[in-house]
């Protein structure tokens, strides 16, 4: 064992190492976890627009308070692009060194983004076609965009610091306070960035995708939709985060770029499907993350704090498992990652990579054979109890599962926390012997 675990050490730490610096993905990151204040309290008007029953329906309808939850979700979760491309922008900023032009260089970004947008929303009223040429259409505001939110929330910051570089300013004299040299110095090159991508979009509209939207949507949906509704991604994303643990690397910090940027978009899709009443269209979005593979934290290591709690018979892990289960009820596990330790812990290694795929996976089939509902993609905030979360991204009967996973997590890891147990209760006795 000890072989394989450096073999697997000298294999992967190295790639870790490069994705945790990768100050691209960082930005991504940093980025959509800047948006979560907006992407929650969507998500909660959306469910408490549309909670599915019947007498609260009514009553909420009656008294107009179904109309009222409506207003925030249409300009949170159905206009989550604005938001992600300017804090992706301000992350990228800061990211390569131009952090005291980061909010202007955020505020640059959001204007590119809505130029790339063509004016002129088209519909049918009274069988008649009515244009409205000064509107500006939505559709690529929110899931939509996001894929836009992300290419320009990296690029401009960077285009913007080369005009910088290249000394394409306007120098204001040494009189001149700083921050007011400092926004001059940012209109020449931030009049060059709007000029290049105006030409760019007057480009697109002479070919078929019309706009950088559609084109960027249509050429990256399929392929990324498709990567993020096969479960195999998942599990790969789910072995990468268990195995980075394990040897000591922050594994969510790791693969949550890629989760953003995979599942993000999905969770939109449903979310704003949800609000409609329409059918959910992806099984697999953000929140099966922590909700179905990651139940306690990173392993789903919920299952082990109650193992430790209740059937260790050594002082140590009873005290480590009352210490770590009130935490790892809300999807929190440095006491267990650390305390236990899960770190190079080759007896925990099996469990801890197995488990959450099991997990996971059983999640997936479940839903597929339709015994559980599919999530509605609501961001599950850290720190949410487990059976809560569950309520909240899809009812009942999702709270339900998730106490069914527990108990699943207890069986995974019981058999392997006994051998520590029982080295440490022969530890324990030693000295009274």
């Amino acid at each position: 064992m000890e072989k394989f675990t450096e073999s697997l050490g000298n294999a992967l730490l190295p790639l870790a190492q490069k994705l945790s610096e990768n100050r691209y993905l960082k930005s991504i990151s940093s980025g959509f976890s800047a948006c979560l204040p907006v992407v929650i309290v969507g998500a909660l008007f959306t469910l408490l627009a549309n909670l599915n029953i019947g007498f609260y329906q009514s009553l909420i309808t009656a008294v107009h308070l179904k109309e009222i939850f409506g207003f925030v979700p249409k300009i949170t979760t159905d206009m989550l692009a604005l938001y992600a491309v300017y804090s992706i922008s301000r992350a990228t900023a800061g990211s390569i060194d131009m952090d005291r032009q980061a909010n202007s260089i955020g505020l640059l970004t959001l204007a590119v983004f809505l130029v790339m947008i063509p004016l002129g929303v088209t519909g049918t009223k009274d069988e008649v076609t009515v244009t409205v040429a000064a509107a500006l259409s939505t559709s690529y505001l929110g899931a939509a965009g996001l894929f836009t939110a992300m290419i320009f929330g990296l690029a401009i910051p960077v285009l913007y610091k080369f005009f910088i570089d290249k000394k394409l300013v306007i120098r204001m004299p040494d009189s001149v306070p700083p921050q007011i040299s400092i926004s001059f110095q940012g209109i020449l090159p931030s009049f060059l960035i709007l000029l290049i991508f105006s030409l760019i979009r007057f480009g697109f509209s002479l070919i078929s995708f019309g706009d950088i939207n559609t084109c960027i949507y249509t050429l990256l949906k399929a392929p990324l939709s498709a990567l993020g509704a096969s479960p195999f991604t998942m599990i790969v994303l789910i072995l990468m985060c268990s195995i980075m643990w394990f040897f000591g690397l922050h594994g969510g910090m790791i693969v949550m770029p890629f989760i953003n940027m995979l599942y993000m978009p999905l969770a939109m899709e449903n979310l704003t499907a949800y609000g409609a009443g329409g059918e959910l269209p992806n099984i697999i979005v953000k929140s099966a993350w922590s909700g179905y593979a990651s139940l306690g934290g990173a392993g789903g290591t919920l299952g082990l704090c109650i193992v430790m709690c209740f059937m260790a018979r050594s002082q140590r892990y009873k005290a480590l498992g009352k210490l770590a289960l009130p935490s790892g009820l809300c999807g929190i596990n440095e006491p267990i990652t650390f305390g236990l330790p899960m770190v190079l812990n080759t007896i925990m290694l099996i469990p801890l990579v197995l488990t959450p795929v099991i997990t996971f996976t059983l999640s997936y089939i479940m839903t597929l054979m339709g015994v559980i509902p599919v999530m509605n993609g609501m961001e599950i905030p850290l720190g949410t109890p487990v059976v809560l979360s569950g309520v909240l991204c899809g009812g009942w009967k999702l709270g339900v599962w998730q106490a069914v996973l527990v108990l699943i997590q207890v069986c995974c890891y019981f058999p392997f926390f006994k051998v520590l147990d029982n080295q440490a209760l022969k530890e324990e006795r030693e000295p009274a012997e």
